[in-house]
């Protein structure tokens, strides 16, 4: 009997502490919100009817994150939390495909990583504004991988808490911690898209089926088109252990992989990177092997969370000549942080503080 009402009071804690993200307009659901701690750790996304388990109450205030939506400060446990659809404008671009064929794309991106062991916990915030080259159809002189964002600056800041101890640094690109990262693995361009007939015939949102779940899901809300998509559909038990990470000695399993593309969606039943207005990229791995353990100094499994975002800042048309130059001068571009970027949570913010100390 006893354990049974110990059972019940842990049911009931876990109720009480879960909320349900919803559209403040229309009370819809919001699905694949990224939810963050005071501290800065990713505590997991939204499921589809918009509900998370938000944990303990030191890990308020939280700060909730969606695509299509204004950042959101959650002071204190609540039952249902609010997000306020967000308003988008585009630049005007003027077009020349004749005789500048090669789009180049300038972006600026976020990414925010932790990690978890058995006694440590670890952060890594970075910003860097990357560049990619895009054409339509087939270009001769042209290489495909140049549509894949390339770094052209970086900041990097860290904290590990070990021991006790609160560690707050600026790593080098090749640090262990580094790890964390995954912008290199995950992040892409999207490409020009058909919006489908259903939601330009008035429905809200539609899914594409996957192998075994649902693949994306695209919504046209307030003028921006959605496409929500998991990259684990077509996998068995919504998991995988890729190859190359066996082949470079590692023992990890993607349990987490989705990302969000949103344009805004005028009366065109197409929409490309001139409508392109954000991207999110969430993964969650479980790390194990001797080549974790030895990297982040443990013996346990690390949990590793990574979210990103991706805003475009700069279209121009160029000849092929231009593209050549600019992809192999390989220049630093300045940083550039787009209107509709969204503040920083207050634990990133006090990071970047504490490491700008140090220098």
């Amino acid at each position: 009997m006893k354990h049974i009402v110990f059972l019940l009071l842990c049911f009931v804690t876990i109720c009480a502490n879960a909320i349900v993200v919803v559209d403040a307009d229309d009370g819809s659901a919001v699905g694949g919100a990224t939810v963050f701690s005071r501290s800065g750790m990713i505590l997991g996304l939204t499921a589809d009817d918009g509900t998370i388990a938000a944990a303990r109450e030191a890990d308020f205030p939280l700060s909730v994150r969606c695509i299509g939506y204004e950042p959101l400060e959650v002071a204190a446990p609540a039952d249902t939390v609010r997000l306020i659809p967000a308003a988008y404008e585009l630049k005007d671009v003027v077009v020349s495909p004749g005789e500048r064929p090669v789009m180049r794309l300038v972006c600026y991106a976020r990414e925010y990583s932790s990690g978890i062991t058995g006694a440590d916990t670890l952060q890594l915030y970075c910003e860097y504004m990357t560049e990619s080259f895009l054409v339509d159809g087939k270009l001769k002189g042209y290489k495909k991988e140049d549509a894949r964002p390339s770094k052209r600056n970086a900041r990097r800041y860290a904290r590990i808490m070990r021991a006790g101890r609160d560690t707050v640094f600026r790593p080098a690109y090749d640090d262990d911690i580094a790890m964390l990262s995954w912008f290199d693995n995950i992040v892409f361009i999207p490409k020009t898209v058909e919006v489908p007939e259903t939601l330009l015939a008035g429905a809200e949102a539609d899914s594409v089926p996957g192998k075994y779940s649902v693949k994306t899901v695209r919504r046209l809300k307030n003028n921006i088109l959605t496409l929500a998509s998991d990259g684990l559909a077509d996998h068995e038990n919504h998991r995988w252990s890729p190859l190359f990470f066996k082949m470079m000695g590692l023992t990890a399993e993607i349990e987490a992989c989705t990302w969000t593309n949103s344009f805004v969606c005028d009366s065109a039943r197409t929409v490309g990177i001139r409508n392109f207005v954000k991207s999110t990229y969430n993964i969650h791995i479980n790390g194990r092997g001797k080549w974790f353990k030895k990297a982040f100094k443990t013996k346990e499994p690390i949990e590793m969370d990574t979210y990103i975002e991706l805003y475009p800042v700069d279209i121009e048309y160029l000849t092929l000549a231009d593209y050549k130059t600019l992809r192999d001068a390989y220049e630093i571009i300045p940083f550039r942080r787009p209107t509709s970027l969204a503040p920083l949570s207050p634990s990133v913010a006090t990071l970047l503080k504490k490491s700008r100390k140090k220098k």
